[in-house]
């Protein structure tokens, strides 16, 4: 794989990893790349999406769908119902696949639940979430039966 396939792809996982945590793992898998890697590409920059969810969440006035009606998020509105019955422990939990990083982290300053705790079940989340994904793809073994090298661009020299 060239420097330029490899950085792109990279960039390909971070983008993936800042709203949904189990996609970019996914593909980290897929190509076959290591764990390191792996954390590298997609965890640092889910919690750095979490980090920026909770900066915004303090500057942002934005009203939750629990104090008005809101016809057109209705995942978010069943996010906050499910909050209130389950707690931030299991929306923790479910934050990647549901929802996003951010939009947890948000909802979570908005209900006034303390940062190290947040970041905390937040970090613990992703690291399950991407972990389980990462390592049901190295276990799939996709190299076995598609040729990666033969999908991804190489660079040629204009010599």
């Amino acid at each position: 794989m060239s420097p330029e396939s490899y950085w792109l792809i990279g960039f390909a996982m971070v983008a993936l990893s800042v709203w949904k945590t189990y996609t970019g793992p996914a593909l980290a898998g897929f190509l076959g790349l290591s764990y390191p890697e792996m954390f590298m590409f997609n965890i640092l920059p889910a919690m750095g999406a979490g980090f920026f969810g909770w900066y915004f969440g303090s500057v942002l006035e934005v009203p939750l769908p629990f104090k008005r009606a809101v016809h057109f998020r209705p995942r978010l509105r069943k996010f906050l119902r499910a909050w209130n019955r389950y707690g931030q422990i299991s929306m923790a939990l479910l934050a990647p696949i549901l929802i996003g990083i951010p939009v947890f982290t948000l909802v979570s300053r908005k209900l006034k639940q303390g940062g190290v705790k947040t970041f905390t079940l937040l970090f613990l989340s992703i690291l399950l979430c991407s972990g389980v994904s990462y390592f049901g793809f190295l276990l799939l073994n996709w190299q076995e039966y598609i040729a990666i090298e033969a999908l991804l661009p190489d660079t040629v020299d204009p010599k």
